[in-house]
């Protein structure tokens, strides 16, 4: 809102293009982090893993913060005038549905595990000497996984849908298109 309270033009597809690219902002930050600390092992500095976390944070980047903060920025930008943004409760719904998307797809490994739990027959326990240990059935090693990216795959999908629905119902700001001079020709 403070950098770009001075803009002419507000129009929610703007606010949306705007959010998307804070997001990405954010996201390519927040990879770097996580980059950063997947390099350190139990077992020294491994690249494998700083790869792999790079290249799975890249995959899931476009239905993460880009996303969510393109939906906000949208939101925004529809309440706002040309001279002032309007705290609304549009706005305030906006935020709070994007922030439980945001909450869901961080729950999700959490969701899925009760989730597989409830649906199996609950945990094993293996006796060691050192303790107790919790033994997976095979049905909930395969189940696990197929319910945390299937539930990561619905909260996209509910994300996507809901930047379709903003994009589309904005309307369509009218540009000035530039017209090419008429060239006279030049005498000989």
């Amino acid at each position: 809102m403070l950098l770009t309270r001075h803009l002419t033009v507000k129009s929610v597809r703007d606010g949306m293009i705007l959010g998307a690219a804070v997001g990405f902002g954010f996201a390519a930050f927040e990879s770097a982090g996580y980059a950063f600390t997947a390099l350190f092992t139990v077992d020294g500095l491994s690249l494998m893993q700083l790869v792999q976390t790079e290249l799975l944070r890249g995959l899931l980047a476009p239905v993460g913060h880009g996303l969510w903060t393109a939906i906000v920025g949208g939101v925004l930008f529809s309440a706002s005038s040309q001279r002032h943004f309007a705290i609304t409760g549009k706005l305030i719904l906006g935020y709070l549905g994007v922030s439980l998307l945001h909450a869901l797809w961080d729950s999700m490994h959490n969701i899925a595990l009760a989730l597989t739990l409830l649906l199996t027959e609950g945990e094993t326990y293996v006796r060691t000497p050192n303790g107790w240990l919790v033994r997976p059935s095979a049905e909930q090693v395969n189940l696990l996984p197929a319910l945390e990216w299937g539930g990561l795959a619905m909260i996209s999908v509910v994300g996507i849908a809901w930047l379709v629905i903003v994009w589309r119902r904005a309307p369509r700001p009218y540009r000035i298109g530039w017209r090419m001079p008429i060239r006279q020709p030049i005498p000989y």
